[in-house]
């Protein structure tokens, strides 16, 4: 029995057996928690629930975070399987591919990082939205310095 045996945990940002989202997936599995996956599109569905299926998990939502209903309508359909969860991993992040080539110190433009910060704010709403499904023991590890209780 791990640490996290009997704890839901929902992850977003899994898109490839390198995604730092896979690894904190992974280690949360072998110490017990249950998952539930999230998806942005068509294009990475398959994959997610492959990675889910191969964590013990059939719980695969498709959420854009960039679409507020989106956001929404993969709470609510978490809440139908867990009316309340205990953790939530966002792992989700995007810039454009120029602005990660070669020499990306130099390379990121203020568009660049305008587009890569919008995407993480984003994510904050989704944070936002998760609270009403936390459990009372409810943690986001990736937001430490959020007020969340």
């Amino acid at each position: 029995m791990g640490f996290l045996s009997g704890k839901r945990i929902l992850v977003t940002g899994v898109a490839s057996k390198l995604s730092i989202a896979y690894g904190i997936a992974q280690a949360m599995h072998r110490e017990g928690a249950e998952l539930a996956f999230t998806y942005q599109n068509d294009k990475l569905k398959g994959r997610v629930e492959e990675f889910a299926a191969q964590l013990g998990s059939d719980i695969v939502l498709q959420c854009d975070v960039a679409e507020d209903a989106s956001i929404d309508t993969m709470f609510a359909e978490l809440g139908k399987v867990w009316p309340k969860f205990d953790g939530f991993v966002h792992s989700i992040g995007f810039a454009p591919g120029d602005q990660l080539d070669g020499d990306y110190v130099n390379a990121v433009t203020r568009e660049g990082f305008k587009i890569a910060h919008r995407h993480q704010l984003l994510q904050l709403r989704c944070n936002g939205k998760s609270l009403p499904l936390h459990a009372e023991s409810g943690f986001c590890p990736a937001d430490p310095f959020l007020p969340w209780r």
